[in-house]
């Protein structure tokens, strides 16, 4: 048994290149790569909605010297800390960074994990359109 650890290792070195291009084949077919662009124009339309809602509520802050006035009397939250929630909101979830690393992604999970939160932030979204519909009209 000379030629054993050769052997051993001529053949994890073909399980793993065989695992390697299964993968590489799985996360390239064109479904995946559609379902990518699909999630950056999403990823671009989100981020545009969060920068308009942030523009708006910034505009009003300023023009009416709102920024500890109460947004709404039922929960107690001003112009002033709803605008850094949306501003915190909108750097961890939909930053130039997170959509570099869409852009760049292969990988059906992390597309996952994309379309889930792009989800979570289109109701977060919608939420704010609600709290903010006077000062949209």
């Amino acid at each position: 048994m000379p030629l054993f650890p050769e052997l051993t290792l001529v053949i994890l070195l073909s399980a793993s290149l065989v695992i390697y291009l299964l993968f590489a084949f799985l996360n390239n077919r064109p479904g995946y790569k559609i379902r990518r662009s699909e999630l950056l124009e999403k990823f671009q339309v989100l981020r545009l909605k969060s920068k308009s809602l942030q523009e708006v509520l910034s505009q009003h802050i300023l023009s009416s010297d709102a920024n500890k006035k109460p947004l709404t009397e039922d929960d107690g939250l001003t112009y002033g800390e709803y605008f850094k929630y949306l501003q915190r909101n909108h750097i961890q979830n939909l930053s130039d960074k997170d959509y570099a690393k869409l852009k760049n992604t292969h990988n059906r999970l992390q597309q996952k994990k994309v379309s889930d939160m792009l989800e979570e932030q289109e109701i977060r979204l919608a939420e704010a359109e609600k709290k903010l519909a006077s000062l949209l009209l």
